[in-house]
């Protein structure tokens, strides 16, 4: 075999050495592009996610009385919520004096809500709990919510308010005309406590 046809063979297993690294080098670099993509998708959907809002219905006792049953639609997201609707399955609960406020609400929220800003809730009553928690009544709701936020329509949420898991929860009233009731009942006692020691015990004088 002569010089050339050495020095040639060698040439050409360099050439195809040389093209296998290149083959593998432009692989990495795609490889390492679509990442890059990749990473920033992502990037750029935890910002969108970040600034869509966040639509919730719940059915909850009342705050202030203890003893009512609410319908609650609020947004605790960071951007304010249009064309908000819900569906309940089956139709709300509600007692007889209720029913046609209910109708109502059932009726707007199923046409939708032009507006929800973020921190914002609407409230309707349903009736007494101890009325609606109740085996002749359905315990189980499925609420279907759709709205639209900055960046078009939101994922459609589903999702089951059961509730007998209220059946021997605890509720205490929070704060407001509750507590000021106990309070000024608590407070006359003290008062006609402190009358009739000052009076001898005798309430005439």
């Amino acid at each position: 075999m002569s010089a050339e046809v050495v020095v040639a063979a060698i040439a050409a297993a360099a050439a195809v050495i040389a093209l296998y690294f290149n083959w593998r080098s432009a692989r990495a670099a795609a490889r390492a592009a679509r990442a890059a993509e990749d990473q920033t998708e992502i990037q750029r959907q935890i910002r969108i996610n970040a600034a869509q809002p966040f639509v919730w219905v719940d059915l909850r006792p009342d705050e202030l009385t203890g003893t009512l049953l609410n319908l609650v639609v609020g947004n605790s997201g960071s951007t304010v919520a249009t064309n908000v609707r819900v569906i309940a399955d089956p139709a709300l609960p509600r007692i007889e004096q209720l029913s046609e406020r209910v109708g109502t609400a059932e009726k707007l929220l199923a046409r939708g809500i032009p507006s929800l800003p973020p921190g914002r809730t609407y409230t309707w009553p349903l009736g007494q709990g101890f009325d609606l928690i109740n085996d002749g009544t359905p315990q189980a709701y499925t609420f279907t919510v759709k709205a639209d936020g900055p960046f078009g329509v939101i994922p459609v949420m589903a999702y089951v308010v059961d509730l007998a898991a209220l059946k021997g929860v605890m509720n205490r009233p929070t704060g407001s005309l509750h507590e000021l009731t106990s309070a000024v009942r608590d407070l006359t006692k003290v008062v006609d406590r402190g009358d009739h020691d000052a009076n001898g015990g005798d309430p005439s004088r």
